[in-house]
């Protein structure tokens, strides 16, 4: 699964070093407790990151959990940093999210 992924300006999330391209791999996947934290929708990782003092990143999860909250917060127990992605990317693809969704949502209702 594709998503979305900040961290601190050093590359850390939550004491934990990455690298982009390196792929990283956890025994368990729970929710805001262990494994590999991302965002689907990529203005939710602002939720978590701020927009001044974090770098950004389109990654790609595996072994995602079924697991959901309010947002589009996910964990995984393997991660990989594709690419960094600056500021204006980062709000770019969300809005491409959004309009995804909506398009994807209002030929639901023409259909129905």
């Amino acid at each position: 699964m594709e998503g979305y992924k900040a961290t601190d300006k050093n590359l850390k999330c939550r004491n934990f070093q990455f690298e982009v391209g390196k792929t990283y791999e956890e025994q368990e996947a729970i929710l805001c407790k262990k494994g590999f934290h991302f965002c689907e929708n990529p203005l939710d990782v602002f939720d978590y990151y701020s927009p001044i003092k974090s770098r950004y990143f389109k990654i790609e999860a595996d072994d995602v959990s079924e697991e959901k909250e309010e947002d589009s917060k996910r964990v995984s127990k393997k991660i990989t940093l594709k690419a960094e992605i600056k500021f204006s990317g980062i709000i770019k693809a969300g809005i491409d999210f959004i309009l995804e969704k909506t398009e994807n949502e209002i030929k639901i209702i023409i259909v129905s």
